[in-house]
């Protein structure tokens, strides 16, 4: 082998060995940059994960925002409500306190009117109907009875005086310490049966008194309208002239 082939031949193995030599660099250089690369990808799919975990929560908190949005205007509602709510209960305390200042006296003066109405009246059923009107004053001034209370019964006894302008009634009492059966009519006539049935009488208004029945058949209607009052007779057609003739005048 002359000297040019040899150093030709030492030329190509420097060549080859100056190449592997490159190449075992760029494989080396590859081979850091793909770790590099995975370092980074790695950093890249964390931080993805750490966006989905922030977009997850976002998303989340603003649901919860939502809610909490939602319910405090309902909440605001609520209170407006409630507010009004009390305004009215307020002011309906306010008219109770003012209804109480304005009932008692508007009580006392219904029973002033019951008496009234009572002593004016034809005199029937007294001393049930002035024991009745003792009884309202005697509540009015007992503080253990509501307000509300003490009306209704002042009503009610109101309303027993108008029903005695509907109805027919017989009873017993007493006229000069003497018994007889009386016979109301409505709240406009009264007549007195003696229990041996020989006297009579209706009261007059008019004069303040009572009046004797001599006229027989006056007298039986009274002892058929008692047993009528009474229900031991059929109800019927009573001729009672003397009640015609007053009413006439």
């Amino acid at each position: 082998m002359d000297k040019i082939t040899k150093a030709i031949l030492a030329i190509s193995l420097l060549q080859t060995a100056l190449f592997s030599n490159q190449i075992d660099k760029s494989i080396t250089t590859i081979k850091n940059s793909n770790t590099t690369l995975n370092t980074y990808q790695k950093k890249i799919d964390k931080n993805e994960e750490k966006r989905e975990d922030l977009l997850n929560e976002y998303k989340y908190i603003n649901g919860s925002l939502k809610s909490t949005n939602t319910y405090n205007e309902q909440l605001e509602k609520i209170i407006l409500s409630q507010k009004e709510e009390l305004a009215s209960l307020n002011q309906q305390i306010i008219d109770i306190e003012e209804t109480q200042k304005n009932i008692y006296p508007l009580m006392v003066n219904m029973i002033t009117s019951l008496k009234t109405l009572v002593a004016q009246d034809t005199p029937f059923l007294m001393k049930e109907r002035n024991a009745r009107i003792q009884r309202l004053e005697n509540t009015l001034g007992k503080a253990d009875i509501q307000n509300h209370e003490k009306y209704r019964i002042i009503l009610e006894a109101f309303k027993i005086e108008y029903d005695y302008a509907k109805t027919i009634e017989a009873y017993q009492d007493l006229i000069d310490d003497k018994t007889f059966n009386f016979l109301r009519v409505g709240r406009v006539a009264l007549y007195a049966q003696s229990l041996d049935l020989k006297d009579y009488a209706y009261f007059n208004k008019e004069s303040n008194s009572w009046i004797n029945i001599d006229d027989s058949t006056s007298k039986s209607n009274i002892r058929k309208a008692i047993k009528i009052a009474n229900k031991q007779q059929n109800v019927d057609f009573l001729n009672l002239p003397f009640l015609a003739k007053k009413e006439s005048k």
